[in-house]
């Protein structure tokens, strides 16, 4: 079963430190929390490892 989350898109006129916690609370939900890493992923990962991740 799929959730819905209505988050508006940042626009820059928005909250950004709100629209980030929302954000991170989608990533956490949704067991996405790696991709939070970003660059602090190791070089050495492909990118089909990361997208596993």
């Amino acid at each position: 079963m799929g959730s819905k989350f209505d988050i508006e898109k940042f626009t820059g006129t928005n909250d950004f430190g709100l629209w980030k916690v929302k954000m991170r609370v989608v990533l956490v939900d949704n067991k996405c929390v790696e991709a939070l890493k970003g660059a602090l992923m190791p070089a050495s990962l492909s990118d089909a490892e990361k997208t596993d991740l």
